[in-house]
């Protein structure tokens, strides 16, 4: 397993497009008819992440350039023809993460805000509400504690596939924040959580208990594609 995260910088639109062709297919034709600029920059370093994390497994260019993303039953998207690289997307704020594994993989990235208790109380377990409410004198730890629920929460439907939309409630963290229990089908996986990006919070699920320690931040805009010079931050 490794997770690699890089920071989205500014790029011109014309710069954009002559980008979209590194893209896979699909995230191409998203991204080029996307008209919120920020939301269409986020999903051109997300598609440009993965390809790097593609080809830092092994893969060769041209295995990328062949490649073609197809959704499973659930919705969740796989590279077709490349059974052992399961990856896992997920992009916030300024930052787009990409996990990678040879197994099935879910991670989350979420520029913490203030506090939503009202949103917590309703999608939040009795006991990981109650988390919340011993911090009600410490504003800092209280965001926290919501955004590492939050992400372990994300985390583990997206590598179900199922999605929010399946109910987010079913999954319910222990209070050391190594597992995640689906309620429902009384099944157990195993979570990360990673804060070295000031202000983000990161999880990472996955069904076995072997997560790296660090994340490896990737600087695509100056050091991967070399657009030195051409509009970026």
């Amino acid at each position: 397993m490794e997770i690699y995260a890089a920071k989205v910088c500014e790029v011109s639109d014309g710069l954009c497009e002559r980008l979209c062709p590194l893209l896979d297919k699909s995230r191409a034709e998203k991204v080029a008819a996307m008209k919120h600029h920020k939301e269409r920059l986020r999903s051109l370093f997300a598609g440009l992440l993965l390809r790097y994390a593609f080809l830092a497994q092994g893969y060769s260019e041209q295995q990328w350039k062949a490649a073609s993303i197809a959704k499973g039953c659930h919705g969740k998207p796989y590279l077709v023809d490349f059974k052992g690289f399961s990856y896992s997307l997920s992009h916030s704020g300024e930052w787009v993460l990409c996990a990678v594994d040879d197994q099935e993989i879910g991670a989350d990235i979420q520029e913490a805000g203030t506090p939503k208790l009202a949103v917590a109380k309703r999608f939040y377990a009795g006991e990981e509400y109650q988390r919340l409410l011993q911090y009600a004198s410490d504003l800092d730890r209280q965001t926290a504690e919501l955004y590492r629920i939050w992400t372990a929460k994300e985390s583990c439907v997206k590598l179900t596939g199922r999605g929010i939309g399946a109910g987010i409630s079913r999954y319910v963290t222990d209070s050391t924040y190594m597992h995640i229990k689906d309620i429902e089908e009384n099944s157990l996986f195993f979570i990360r959580l990673y804060e070295g990006i000031p202000g983000y919070m990161i999880c990472v699920c996955s069904r076995c208990e072997c997560f790296p320690k660090h994340i490896i931040i990737t600087d695509l805009a100056n050091t991967v594609f070399n657009m030195g010079g051409e509009g970026i931050c």
